[in-house]
């Protein structure tokens, strides 16, 4: 999530430009776009509120302090000097016009304005054109990161909410426990075949079936985060493969998880991975006792020790 600071900068020339003709030697402040939205955020250290703007079409998030709300809760007065002298009418903040300047500077910045002049528009189509990179310059100048959008997801999350309920109780909470407590008393009691277990890695199917293992525990920790996040009512737009430094690896966009007014739920959504892999430990390592000899006790082995040390290392 980005920051529009809460200390509003300097506005730049390119600001001041942004402003449009009103008559009488005034001048008005460019519209903001009719589809931004707007969320309570967290308190700040010093208890100052805090705000989430919203981006839906470019899905980002903007965290803005005080100041910066109540000048855009009266953008609409038009004029910076009518938003400053407003501002410091009806609340016990000092600013002035050079603020509200420098906030539709950050705005204008971030594209969350308006296209309402030829210029403005020449300004997207610029910026959509140079993104418009080819693939290998593109590619050199995001190895570090970037992702592959697969699947919108949406639809079988809102399918699969009202049936994994359970999953978030106590009860199931106790339960886990409660199965990891005997599973782990079940291995020792075995432990010798639990060891010689690791006899499958001597052929190269065992590493293949390590492979499969890993990424089934990988699939079901990226539905852990979007079932998480669903259940909050946060949308999750896409699901699909980031690359860090070229190495593939599993994601989720749980960006919405921002519009959440309180840290607990964000940090429910961002442990839901964690704890899904958890779980499906605890379970391959209790059913491991019970399986008969043969490639379903291998998958719970590989599925138990493969998801303790990836999840815990």
């Amino acid at each position: 999530m980005e920051l529009l600071s809460n200390r509003l900068g300097s506005p730049t020339t390119a600001a001041k430009s942004l402003l449009t003709p009103a008559g009488e030697g005034s001048k008005t402040l460019p519209p903001l776009r009719q589809d931004l939205a707007l969320y309570p955020g967290e308190a700040e250290a010093d208890g100052s509120p805090t705000w989430t703007l919203h981006d839906p079409a470019a899905n980002r998030f903007y965290r803005i302090g005080w100041p910066a709300f109540e000048i855009l809760s009266r953008w609409s007065l038009g004029s910076p000097e009518q938003v400053a002298r407003a501002v410091r009418a009806q609340t016990t903040l000092q600013v002035d016009a050079e603020d509200v300047l420098g906030l539709a500077d950050m705005l204008y910045r971030g594209h969350l304005c308006e296209a309402s002049t030829a210029d403005d528009s020449r300004r997207l189509l610029d910026a959509h054109q140079a993104g418009r990179r080819h693939w290998a310059k593109w590619l050199l100048e995001h190895y570090l990161f970037f992702r592959v959008p697969l699947w919108r997801p949406m639809r079988l999350l809102r399918a699969l909410t009202p049936w994994v309920g359970w999953a978030y109780t106590r009860g199931f909470f106790l339960l886990l426990a409660g199965l990891l407590l005997a599973g782990l008393f079940l291995v020792s009691r075995q432990w010798d075949g639990f060891v010689d277990s690791f006899k499958a890695f001597d052929h190269w199917s065992g590493f293949i079936g390590l492979g499969l293992a890993l990424s089934f525990s990988k699939v079901l920790h990226e539905f852990g985060h979007a079932l998480t996040a669903t259940r909050y009512g946060c949308k999750v737009p896409s699901m699909g493969v980031a690359f860090l430094v070229m190495w593939p690896m599993l994601y989720t966009d749980v960006n919405e998880a921002w519009k959440l007014p309180s840290r607990r739920p964000r940090l429910h959504i961002a442990g839901a991975g964690i704890a899904t892999e958890l779980a499906l430990a605890v379970l391959a390592t209790f059913v491991w006792s019970f399986l008969p000899e043969g490639p379903l006790k291998v998958a719970a082995f590989m599925l138990a020790t493969s998801t303790w040390l990836i999840t815990l290392a």
